[in-house]
């Protein structure tokens, strides 16, 4: 029996789950890390969607995505076929570096686009990676606690705190450190 089809359609978010094979460590270290957020404003360029927040630990990220024209399993083959090649070139390695297909979670509202960001941005506190949410470096926290607009859309969560940034920036620093 084949595996059931995904259900995307134009504009959906989705919370993206994606592990190492057998659970291995896929980002071994700052370069690994670096390597996929590049790909990802790569694959961003290529493929337009709006990253509303991700998280990198040592063997999976998560990423939460708002797509746009192309379907995710587009952009998802895209981003895990670059950051597969190039690991294993950069690690002189031949094998599978991720397990089995990518969890797609639609998100149905926006209460849980909240509770999603906060708990990815939380992953590396409950692995006791460190102490608090804003002392990660791999994760999206650190472009909504500093206003950076690059590589991830802040605007659309900052906006549901409030129309008036610097109460956003309060608000979500709250909400974050509850």
């Amino acid at each position: 029996m084949g595996r059931k089809p995904r259900l995307e359609f134009k504009g959906a978010i989705y919370h993206v789950i994606k592990r190492g094979n057998n659970r291995d460590f896929i980002f071994q270290g700052r370069d690994d890390k670096e390597s996929l957020l590049k790909y990802l404003q790569s694959v961003k360029e290529d493929f337009p969607f709006n990253l509303l927040g991700y998280v990198i630990m040592n063997n999976h990220y998560h990423l939460i995505i708002e797509t746009e024209d192309k379907p995710l399993h587009k952009i998802m083959q895209r981003l895990n076929n670059l950051y597969s090649k190039d690991y294993n070139k950069r690690h002189n390695r031949s094998d599978h570096v991720f397990g089995a297909r990518y969890k797609g979670i639609l998100v149905m509202d926006d209460k849980y686009l909240f509770s999603l960001l906060r708990y990815i941005h939380n992953s590396p506190v409950r692995a006791s990676i460190c102490q608090n949410i804003a002392q990660y470096n791999w994760s999206s926290d650190r472009y909504y606690r500093n206003n950076f607009r690059e590589l991830v859309h802040i605007d659309k969560i900052l906006d549901m705190f409030s129309d008036n940034r610097k109460i956003a920036l309060e608000e979500y620093q709250r909400f974050m450190d509850q």
